[in-house]
């Protein structure tokens, strides 16, 4: 019985490790500045705009920043909710799998909601600025990943 009581106990530290693990690496990844203060920026400073191009892209930041806000709120409070599930529950309960797939899909439609603002941007663009659009943007996505 101890023995059984040992191999429960590493399972619940592993799978609360896990998720946890998951929550962390999820909210390092949807941080607002990591996309805001890179992309956005390199394409005002990078990118011959013109005044139009700038106003649109400005309006075009504004409504994505109001977007990706609802969409940090709702990745802190599916958080909260798996830090409660574990505290509480003390097992891999159907509270926490909930908790779980909130937040994953919380993560989910901020990536969508971040590709459809690089598309809108985009779209803003000639086909000059279009081209060096799409380097940056690229860049941006590999930032990181190529480390080892």
């Amino acid at each position: 019985m101890l023995k059984t009581w040992k191999v429960l106990t590493l399972a619940l530290l592993v799978g609360f490790g896990a998720g946890l693990g998951g929550v962390f690496v999820g909210a390092a990844l949807t941080r607002p500045e990591t996309h805001r203060n890179t992309l956005d920026a390199a394409v005002h400073r990078e990118l011959d705009l013109t005044p139009e191009q700038d106003r649109r892209l400005e309006a075009i930041e504004a409504r994505y920043a109001t977007r990706k806000a609802a969409l940090d709120a709702e990745l802190r409070a599916s958080a909260r909710d798996i830090a409660a599930a574990v505290a509480e529950d003390h097992a891999q309960s159907d509270r926490f799998t909930q908790a779980i797939d909130r937040f994953h899909n919380a993560m989910g439609q901020t990536q969508r909601e971040a590709i459809a603002h690089v598309f809108e941007m985009r779209a803003v663009l000639n086909p000059d600025q279009q081209m060096r659009f799409d380097v940056i943007v690229g860049e941006e996505l590999l930032r990181g990943v190529d480390e080892e």
